[in-house]
């Protein structure tokens, strides 16, 4: 494999914390809670899942107006709230980032900068909305390694459609055997990358991963060497 001139991160599960299902469905649980909407945290956690596949969110993102609050219509509908939905979907949305705790893994930031002061171009590829990916990369104070971030509103692409990869390969003219993508979902993140004829690696933290085949890393840190050999 040539030198990796240029990483490119999934966000939620490669790089922050908080974004599994359960965790997603307790923020959403304490929105609704404020407004009297009492459901079982499994119900919301069970119809988030449902909700964020890539053809539902595809047609979302098709749709003009808010992602978000389209998304929150979708969920309270499947969770059978009626009343007064357009309101509390609109305040799911605006209350959002006041609930929800976006925590760094702990083997970001030496990755990243390790990475960045070798010159290797790095960016984000993620499910989220651009808006969206501004935002954590700031509070969480890792914007400025970041020359690349696309979301699903960047080309009305969604992972793991090859599209969203070719796409950003051609728009920031990078060298595709030169770039890796790396993720922690085998389907949206690997699969995905591989499709479009990137290079991929996954991040397995947890030793979960059972496929053969799958190249891998427990830390993000793993990753140094790897690019830079």
């Amino acid at each position: 494999m040539p030198k990796i001139t240029t990483v490119l991160f999934d966000l939620g599960g490669t790089l922050i914390k908080g974004s599994d299902i359960l965790e997603v469905a307790k923020v959403y649980n304490k929105i609704l809670r404020k407004y009297n909407v009492i459901r079982k945290v499994e119900d919301i956690a069970r119809v988030y899942d449902e909700l964020n596949n890539p053809t539902i969110l595809k047609e979302i993102i098709q749709i003009e107006g808010r992602f978000w609050i389209n998304f929150n219509l979708k969920l309270l509908g499947k969770l059978g709230v009626k009343d007064h939905a357009d309101e509390i979907a609109d305040i799911m949305d605006r209350m959002w980032w006041d609930h929800v705790n976006i925590v760094l893994y702990d083997d970001v930031i030496g990755t990243l900068e390790k990475l960045y002061k070798n010159n290797v171009v790095l960016g984000i590829i993620s499910n989220s909305l651009e808006s969206d990916i501004e935002h954590i990369l700031s509070i969480t104070g890792i914007k400025e390694y970041f020359k690349i971030k696309v979301g699903i509103d960047t080309f009305k692409c969604v992972k793991p459609e090859k599209e969203i990869f070719v796409k950003t390969i051609e728009r920031y003219g990078l060298e595709k055997e030169k770039t890796l993508f790396v993720g922690d979902s085998l389907e949206n993140d690997y699969v995905g990358a591989m499709n479009a004829g990137i290079n991929a690696i996954m991040v397995d933290r947890e030793d979960k991963i059972r496929e053969k085949g799958v190249r891998k890393v427990k830390s993000l840190l793993e990753l140094v060497n790897f690019c830079l050999s």
